[in-house]
C-alpha cells in the first residue's frame, strides 16, 4: 500500500529594516515618529524580534503565561545584515535568540532556518553586474560571519529576480530562493512534458521548482501560497492561533497525489509589529500544527526531502511587491505607500539616474585611485567586507598589505579606506526603501541622499574631486509632491547636506559635551570612543569663574573606518545655561598651546564677558561651534540636564508654595470649592518629587521598599485629593530598574526575601497606576526558575508568580514546586 504523502510545512519570515544610521557617526539617531522608543529599529524590535524570539504561551488561570518559547526554532527566517549588525550591537538578547535557533534547527534537522540575504537590501536586477556580486558576496560573507556556516538558502530583495541575479547565486553555491507565485511565467513535468502557463499562479505551488539557468547550471525555487500570505500579512489569518491553523490546512489539497511542501513567506515585522500579538498567535499555531497532521521543516530540509522534478520558468525582472516588475524602484508605476491623493512618484526615474551617474563616477574615481594602491583594485572591493564586519578595524593594517602587496604609508592607508569607505556607501545609496514609498522627502529616501553625501564628502578626501554641483543639478529633475520643497535638489539641501560633518565637528562635539555635562574628566593620554572616532585628550585644563566656565584641550581623533586624523587645540566656553562656544585650532606643538592656555586662563576672572569672547575668538579663529553644532541625541540630552538644572532651582519654590497652601487647598476640596490651578501646579510638582524621592532612595539602597510605601501613599491619596496629576514617569523607570535589578538577584542568589520585594515593588507601581515593562523580568525568572525560585514557599511563589503573570500551577512545576501556589493565591484574592 502506497503511504499517504507527507503534508510539510515551512513558514518563512523576512525580517529586515533599512540601515538607518547617521553615515557620519555610525549610529541611529532618535527618531520621533518612533516614539516612546528611541528609534524604530529600537521600537520593531520591542514589538517583534525580540517577543518572537521569547513568545508567550498563555492559558491557564485568565490567560495567564504557561509557557514561553523562541518562534525562530520553526521559522524558516532571513534577517538583513544590516540590521543583525545593530542588533548585535544594541539588541543582544534577540540577536542572541536567532543564532541560537539557528544553531538548534541545524542540529535538529540537519539544515539551518536562517538563509541569507543581499547585504543592503538594493534591488539586484537593477544593480551593475559588478555590484550585483558584490551584494550577493556581501550578504554570504555577513551570514558565514553570524550562523559560522555554509547558506543553503538566499532571500532575494523584494523577491526581485532575473536570470543573471539567479545566475550570481548559483556562482555561489546558492541552492535555493523564494519567490512569490506571481513571479512564475510557466512549469513543466519531468520527462520532457510541454511547458503550461503559469501566469496569475495557475500552478500547483506545493513543490519546489528546478530553474534551469545559462550554462547548464540550475537553482531551487519555492514559490510561496500567495492566497495565505495575503490573509496573514493583510487579512484575518493572525486574529488567533486557532485560525492560523485553519488557514494553512486550507493550503494542502487532499487531491495531490505528491508530497506536499507549503511554503508561506511575509514580512517577519507582521509577527507582532505590524499585526500586534502576532508572535503569540504564531507560538499557539506552531504548538498546534504537529497534532493536525502537518510537518513543519525549513527549507533546506524540505529540498532534502522533495527534490525538484518540475522546472519553471520565471517573469525576469519581477518582484513580490509591484505588479509591474521592478518599476517601482526605477518609474512611476503606480505602487505607493503613505502617499496623499493626488500625489505621483515622477520623482523615482530622476532620482535613480542621479544616483546612477553618481555611482558611475564614484567607480571610475575608484578604479583610477585605488588601481595605485592594490594589486586587484575591485578583489579588493569584494574582500572589504572582511572590514566592515569588523567596526574597530582591528585587522585593516594587515588586510591593507595583503591586497597592496606592500606595506602602505600611512597617507596611502588613509585614502585607500576612504576610497572603499565611499563604495560602501554607494552601495547603501541604493537600498530599495528609497523608492519604495511615496514622496521624495521621506524618511527612507533622505535616507539614501544622506548616503549620497557621504559619498561625496569621502570621494573630495580622497581624490580632491567635487561630485555634488553635478549630483544636485540632476536632482533638480525629481520633482517632489510637496509644492514647499519643489525638488530633489532642494531636499538634498536642506534635509540631507545639513547632516554633513567634519572631523572638526566630532572633536567640536565631545569637547561641548564634556564641558556641558560636567562629568569628570579622565587623566591625560586616556583615550575614548566617540562614535566611530577614538578620542585622546592629551592635555586639558578647566576653569570657571562666576558663571563662566573655559576648558582648553589638546586633543586627537582618529577615525576607526578611515583612519583620518585631527590634532588640535580646542578651547570651550560655557558662558551660561544653553550658552557654549568652541573653537578649534590645528596643533602647533606643545609652546604654542601652553600660550593659548596663558593668554586665557591668565586674565579669565579679570576680563568682561565680551572680553572673553573676542580673546577667544582671536586665538582660535575660523568656525563658531556651539549647542546647535551638537548630534541630536547629545543635544537632546544636554538640553534635558540644562533644563533640569532650571526646574531644581525652582522646586525649593513650588515646594514652599504648596507647604504653605496645603491646608487652604483641603480645606476648598472640603467644602467642594475648586482649587485654583497654579496652586495645584505646585501641588502635583512637590507630591510628584516626594514620590521619586522615596524611589530614589530605594534605588540607592538608602531605604527598603516596604519603607517606601507608605509616603508614596500618602502622596498619592493626597494629589486625589486636591485633583492634582502627579507627574510619574520618572517614578516608572525607576521602578522598572528596581524590578530589573532584583529579579537579576533573585536569579543569582535565590531568597524569600528578593521575591518578596519584587512583589512589593510591582505592587507600588499598581498603587501608583503605571504600567511595568515586565518582558525582561519573565523572560529571567523564566529560564532560571527552578535555581531562582526553589527555595521559596508556595505562597510566596504563588504571589510572584502573580505580580509577573504567570500561571502559578506551571511555574511552580517549572520550579520544581508543584502544588499548591494556586490556592494560595485564591485565599489571597478572597481575603
Amino acid at each position: 500500500m502506497r503511504p499517504m504523502p507527507r503534508r510539510l510545512l515551512c513558514l518563512h519570515g523576512h525580517f529586515y529594516q533599512p540601515p538607518r544610521e547617521n553615515p557620519w557617526i555610525e549610529e541611529v539617531e532618535v527618531q520621533d515618529s518612533a516614539a516612546p522608543f528611541h528609534d524604530w529599529n529600537e521600537r520593531i524590535t520591542a514589538e517583534c524580534y525580540g517577543p518572537n524570539g521569547a513568545a508567550r504561551l498563555k492559558g491557564g488561570d485568565g490567560g495567564r503565561i504557561v509557557d514561553i518559547v523562541n518562534n525562530y526554532l520553526h521559522l524558516s527566517f532571513n534577517f538583513g545584515p544590516t540590521l543583525l549588525a545593530w542588533m548585535e550591537r544594541e539588541a543582544t538578547e534577540a540577536y542572541q535568540a536567532i543564532l541560537a535557533a539557528d544553531a538548534e534547527s541545524v542540529r535538529e534537522r540537519g539544515h539551518g532556518n536562517a538563509i541569507a540575504q543581499g547585504y543592503n537590501h538594493a534591488i539586484l536586477p537593477l544593480c551593475t553586474p559588478r555590484d550585483l556580486r558584490l551584494q550577493v558576496s556581501w550578504g554570504l560573507a555577513d551570514f558565514r560571519h553570524r550562523f559560522h556556516r555554509e547558506p543553503e538558502g538566499f532571500w532575494l530583495p523584494e523577491c526581485a529576480a532575473d536570470l543573471a541575479t539567479l545566475s550570481a547565486l548559483a556562482d555561489e553555491g546558492v541552492r535555493f530562493t523564494v519567490l512569490s507565485p506571481f513571479q512564475c511565467a510557466a512549469v513543466r513535468a519531468p520527462g520532457g512534458a510541454p511547458w503550461q502557463d503559469a501566469t496569475g499562479a495557475h500552478f500547483d505551488p506545493s513543490r519546489p521548482y528546478r530553474v534551469a539557468l545559462p550554462g547548464g547550471r540550475s537553482i531551487a525555487v519555492f514559490f510561496y501560497d500567495g492566497p495565505i500570505a495575503r490573509s496573514l500579512a493583510f487579512g484575518e489569518g493572525l486574529s488567533s492561533g486557532e485560525e492560523l491553523v485553519r488557514r494553512l490546512e486550507s493550503g494542502f489539497d487532499a487531491a495531490r497525489p505528491h508530497d506536499q511542501v507549503l511554503t508561506v513567506a511575509v514580512d517577519g515585522e507582521t509577527f507582532g509589529h505590524h499585526k500586534k500579538g502576532g508572535d503569540e498567535v504564531l507560538a499557539r499555531a506552531l504548538r498546534r500544527l504537529p497534532s493536525a497532521g502537518i510537518q513543519i521543516v525549513n527549507l533546506g530540509q524540505a529540498l532534502e526531502l522533495c527534490p525538484p522534478t518540475f522546472e519553471a520558468k520565471i517573469l525576469e525582472r519581477s518582484s513580490w511587491s509591484c505588479a509591474h516588475g521592478v518599476e517601482r524602484w526605477r518609474s512611476d508605476c503606480g505602487c505607493e505607500a503613505g502617499g496623499r491623493p493626488g500625489w505621483r512618484q515622477h520623482w523615482r526615474a530622476p532620482l535613480r539616474a542621479a544616483l546612477d551617474e553618481l555611482r558611475g563616477r564614484l567607480e571610475a574615481l575608484f578604479t583610477r585611485e585605488a588601481g595605485k594602491l592594490f594589486k586587484e583594485p575591485f578583489a579588493a572591493r569584494e574582500a572589504f567586507v572582511e572590514l566592515v564586519l569588523d567596526p574597530a578595524r582591528t585587522q585593516a593594517r594587515d588586510w591593507l598589505a595583503r591586497h597592496a602587496g606592500r606595506a602602505l604609508e600611512p597617507d596611502e592607508a588613509r585614502t585607500a579606506l576612504l576610497l572603499l569607505e565611499m563604495e560602501r556607501q554607494a552601495q547603501l545609496m541604493f537600498t530599495s526603501c528609497g523608492w519604495f514609498f511615496s514622496e521624495l522627502s521621506g524618511l527612507e529616501t533622505v535616507q539614501v541622499l544622506k548616503y549620497a553625501a557621504r559619498a561625496i564628502q569621502l570621494a573630495l578626501e580622497a581624490t580632491g574631486e567635487d561630485l555634488e554641483p553635478r549630483f544636485r543639478e540632476l536632482l533638480l529633475l525629481a520633482p517632489s509632491n510637496l509644492p514647499e520643497l519643489s525638488d530633489g535638489a532642494r531636499i538634498y539641501r536642506t534635509l540631507a547636506a545639513p547632516s554633513v560633518v567634519t572631523i572638526e565637528g566630532v572633536a567640536a562635539h565631545a569637547a561641548i559635551a564634556g564641558l556641558a555635562d560636567r562629568s569628570p574628566r579622565g587623566e591625560p593620554g586616556e583615550e575614548a570612543r566617540v562614535f566611530c572616532y577614538r578620542v585622546e585628550a592629551r592635555q586639558r585644563r578647566r576653569e570657571s569663574t562666576g558663571p563662566i566656565a573655559l576648558e582648553v584641550i589638546h586633543a586627537e581623533l582618529t577615525s576607526l573606518l578611515t583612519w583620518q586624523k585631527l590634532n588640535a587645540s580646542i578651547a570651550v566656553l560655557h558662558l551660561s545655561g544653553s550658552d557654549f562656544r568652541c573653537g578649534l585650532s590645528p596643533w602647533r606643538g606643545p609652546a604654542e598651546h601652553l600660550e593659548l592656555e596663558r593668554a586665557l586662563f591668565s586674565r579669565l576672572d579679570k576680563l568682561s564677558l565680551a572680553q572673553v569672547l573676542r580673546e577667544v575668538d582671536r586665538l582660535f579663529p575660523g568656525r563658531d561651534f556651539t549647542l546647535r553644532d551638537l548630534f541630536i541625541d547629545e543635544r537632546r540630552r544636554l538640553a534635558a540636564l540644562l533644563l533640569g538644572e532650571t526646574l531644581r532651582k525652582h522646586e525649593r519654590d513650588y515646594f514652599q508654595i504648596y507647604e504653605s497652601n496645603r491646608r487652604l487647598m483641603e480645606f476648598l476640596r472640603e467644602i467642594d470649592s475648586p482649587v485654583p490651578g497654579p496652586l495645584r501646579i505646585a501641588a502635583a510638582l512637590a507630591l510628584s518629587h516626594q514620590v521619586d524621592e522615596a524611589l530614589a532612595q530605594v534605588e540607592e539602597g538608602t531605604r527598603q521598599t516596604a519603607e517606601a510605601r507608605e509616603p508614596v501613599l500618602r502622596a498619592v491619596q493626597s494629589a486625589q485629593r486636591l485633583q492634582a496629576r502627579l507627574e510619574l514617569e520618572p517614578a516608572r523607570l525607576r521602578l522598572h530598574r528596581l524590578v530589573e535589578s532584583r529579579v537579576a538577584e533573585l536569579c543569582a542568589s535565590g531568597g524569600p526575601e528578593l521575591a518578596g520585594e519584587v512583589i512589593e515593588l510591582v505592587e507600588l507601581a499598581e498603587v501608583l497606576g503605571l504600567h511595568l515593562h515586565l518582558w525582561p523580568a519573565q523572560n529571567r525568572i523564566w529560564a532560571e526558575a527552578q535555581r531562582a525560585c526553589s527555595a521559596l514557599d508556595p505562597a510566596l511563589l504563588g504571589r510572584l508568580a502573580d505580580k509577573l503573570w504567570f500561571d502559578a500551577e506551571t511555574l511552580a512545576v517549572r520550579a520544581g514546586k508543584a502544588g499548591g501556589p494556586r490556592a494560595a493565591i485564591a485565599r489571597q484574592r478572597a481575603s
